[in-house]
């Protein structure tokens, strides 16, 4: 079971008085992780399949982009993880045989163009060790970006106040803000000191009971917008375990993002994005992209592989069909 963690400062966001707090269903256990569905998986967007290393630290499924995952360790830990099987093994950080690994298969793969540092949260290693740590693939001639995935600016943003020096080593910093309340004016100013080195993004994840409404995604996007952030994704929840209770419906998600285009400027518009089971890649999800075959299942097509994916959606045990998986369809036409 994932420790609960949190930070003072988060801790001081909270309305403690609300037992519907948003913030607090981010962080807070709850019964409901104790129920495990069949469907649910320690890898639910299928990371194993493309790792490498003995640690399976790298991950490279997409040809022109690696992820390298640094550390177990963050500021706070998120409910919904997608990552919690390896967050639950305890703290850890990338060894040093593991990554002379990694920057020699980066250096052997010339279609790969960017690095991306996650984890866990990469900001939790010290500026020592993240300088060192993208000095040695800034080296290699066909690496032409690093970005860093991070939720350190939301759960502890005194963090960015001594981040200058590996900021000016990073093209991107992607944030994960989920609410309007997590965008502080400490937030707004732990932004200021990346923005003048790097573009700033952040992915957003879709929760049940915390942004799943047209105001609160609105408010999310301005929010972020006026501390120069551009909302990027929008991932529906993932299939990790015990988190069924997170996921809101397909169809209610698209309807979402769908009337939020009457709300928000193109700009400020987030894709609503599904990581498809089992490794087979990121969608944009909306009726184009998404064909529905019954009430809870859907195809989606694999920018991988091109091929056709069943996709059973996977709610609430009181809500959720009989079978849940994602299977390959040969010939979506027979259909």
């Amino acid at each position: 079971m994932l420790a609960v963690k949190l930070t003072d400062y988060y801790r001081s966001l909270i309305d403690w008085d609300d037992p519907h707090d948003p913030l607090a269903r981010m962080v807070s256990f709850a019964e409901e992780e104790n129920r495990q569905l069949p469907e649910e998986t320690d890898d639910p967007i299928g990371d194993h399949p493309h790792s490498h290393g003995p640690s399976r630290a790298l991950i490279h499924r997409y040809p022109d982009r690696a992820l390298l995952l640094v550390t177990s360790r963050c500021a706070a830990h998120c409910r919904y993880c997608f990552r919690k099987f390896r967050i639950e093994q305890g703290d850890a950080d990338l060894g040093e045989a593991e990554l002379t690994e990694a920057v020699a298969y980066v250096a052997d793969h010339p279609e790969i163009r960017e690095l991306i540092l996650s984890g866990g949260d990469p900001l939790s290693l010290s500026n020592g060790r993240l300088l060192d740590l993208i000095g040695r693939f800034r080296r290699i001639p066909h690496l032409c970006s690093v970005r860093v995935h991070t939720r350190y600016p939301v759960y502890q943003p005194a963090r960015c106040d001594t981040l200058e020096a590996v900021a000016r080593q990073v093209d991107v910093f992607v944030v994960q803000v989920n609410h309007a309340r997590e965008v502080t004016e400490r937030f707004a100013q732990a932004m200021a000191r990346l923005r003048p080195h790097a573009l700033l993004y952040s992915q957003s994840v879709l929760l049940r009971g915390v942004n799943d409404s047209v105001e609160a995604l609105s408010a999310l996007s301005w929010s972020l917008a006026r501390v120069g952030v551009t909302p990027y994704y929008l991932h529906y929840p993932d299939l990790a375990p015990g988190t069924a209770h997170f996921r809101p419906p397909l169809e209610q998600a698209m309807a979402l993002v769908g009337a939020l285009r009457g709300r928000l400027p193109g700009y400020l518009l987030p894709r609503l994005i599904l990581d498809i089971p089992g490794g087979h890649g990121k969608i944009a999800l909306d009726h184009a992209a998404c064909q529905r075959i019954d009430d809870h299942t859907f195809l989606l097509r694999s920018p991988l592989s091109g091929r056709m994916i069943e996709y059973r959606e996977v709610l609430e045990p009181d809500r959720r069909p009989a079978q849940n998986h994602a299977v390959d369809v040969a010939d979506c036409q027979q259909r």
